[in-house]
């Protein structure tokens, strides 16, 4: 598989939230079977019926067999993407479970019990959980460690969690689950295995080429980093103080032209919000913000060392990459700073440095060329008519 269908099978999914299938290249209809040509889509995954899969959503810790893809239910698909062995891992967001569609046109149950919640019905000494004895509740992201795991951003858990599927385990590895902000500047976790650390709907999880992790901690209006070394720190934005459910004096638009942890953002929060303010990084370690309630993308560039997180924070400048900050539909063709979004929530880099956006309020995916050309296009989708 290219590098092209290995991003058009993450991203493009990703954005299919509330379809119910799962479609290629893009959403909204189109063939049930057989091949797409260029510019074309296909459905496949899914029957069209929002509802979660009844099958394996009784908690009683036996795996139900795969089922067909045709046959398949998904309730909110939230993200998917290509793991290592070829399948296409996909978050049945409602159904709070993660789903593995093969080759072979079957839909398996790979990690959570369909229950919503955080418990483990059958739990190991050493912490761990059987991934079918998993409780979840609605995961949004999922990437993949140079060790073939799967990093999930556990968001209503208010934790990140890694399932290890060649041990059939699944381990809470940063978060308490408590919902506010805490634990900048120490490890995930304390010398006993107590986890030191407290995020607010983390959205969105990326890996850079060295192994740090990054984390959009949604409702608390950042972006974490925890590093090769254990240690977590925000990379972006600010959260003065928070009694939990959110950091309200952290919302803004400010910080352009200066280092990134002086900068404000802007995400919903509290109990109602939905999931925002996802990221990304590209090849040159880059990382691009869906800056959702200010309409734009951020770029946050790494120091002289390269790496962000690791070096001096006054070098490391937040800058508006796309977008006017007013919620609009413009800029098709043009410089993408002079382009309008409503209310950008993913987005994504391929292998050649484009960046794909998901631009809901919309109902469009954008596309912004490399760097030097920064040119926007609507990739797939109708726009509202205002």
């Amino acid at each position: 598989m290219t590098t092209s269908q290995h991003f058009f099978q993450r991203f493009l999914v990703a954005t299919c939230s509330l379809s119910a299938t799962i479609a290629i290249p893009a959403c909204g209809g189109g063939s049930s079977g057989g091949n797409a040509g260029p510019g074309g889509i296909m459905t496949i995954a899914g029957t069209g019926q929002q509802a979660t899969q009844s099958s394996d959503a009784n908690g009683d810790g036996v795996t139900d067999p795969p089922i067909a893809h045709d046959k398949a239910m998904f309730d909110t698909p939230m993200d998917a993407i290509v793991g290592p062995d070829g399948g296409l891992f996909i978050l049945d967001w409602n159904g709070h479970k993660v789903r593995k569609l093969t080759p072979d046109g079957m839909v398996s149950f790979i990690v959570g019990t369909g229950v919503e919640g955080d418990a483990c019905e059958r739990p190991r000494s050493d912490g761990t959980c059987p991934l079918v004895a998993s409780e979840l509740n609605h995961m949004t992201d999922v990437t993949f460690d140079a060790a073939g795991r799967m990093v999930i951003s556990a968001w209503h858990n208010a934790k990140i969690k890694v399932a290890d599927m060649a041990m059939d385990a699944l381990r809470d590895t940063c978060g308490n689950g408590t919902r506010k902000f805490a634990g900048d500047g120490g490890p995930c976790l304390d010398a006993t295995g107590a986890s030191l650390v407290s995020f607010d709907l983390p959205s969105s999880v990326t890996l850079d080429s060295a192994g740090n992790l990054f984390i959009a901690d949604q409702a608390n209006q950042v972006i974490r980093r925890v590093g090769t070394d254990g240690m977590v720190k925000t990379v972006a934005g600010m959260c003065p103080s928070t009694p939990g459910f959110g950091c309200p004096l952290g919302q803004g638009y400010t910080g352009d032209g200066g280092p990134a942890t002086a900068a404000t953002l802007r995400n919903n929060l509290g109990q109602g919000a939905d999931p925002q303010g996802k990221i990304a990084l590209d090849p040159m370690g880059n990382l691009y913000i869906a800056d959702t309630g200010n309409h734009v993308v951020r770029k946050v560039v790494p120091g002289a060392d390269k790496i962000l997180g690791s070096g001096d924070p006054a070098e490391e400048i937040i800058t508006t990459f796309a977008g006017t900050g007013t919620a609009d539909y413009s800029g098709d063709g043009g410089p993408a700073s002079g382009a309008s979004f409503s209310g950008p929530t993913t987005l994504a880099v391929d292998g050649g440095g484009n960046i794909y956006v998901a631009d809901p309020g919309n109902n469009a995916i954008r596309i912004l060329q490399p760097a030097g050309k920064s040119m926007l296009t609507t990739f797939k989708g109708q726009r509202r008519e205002r």
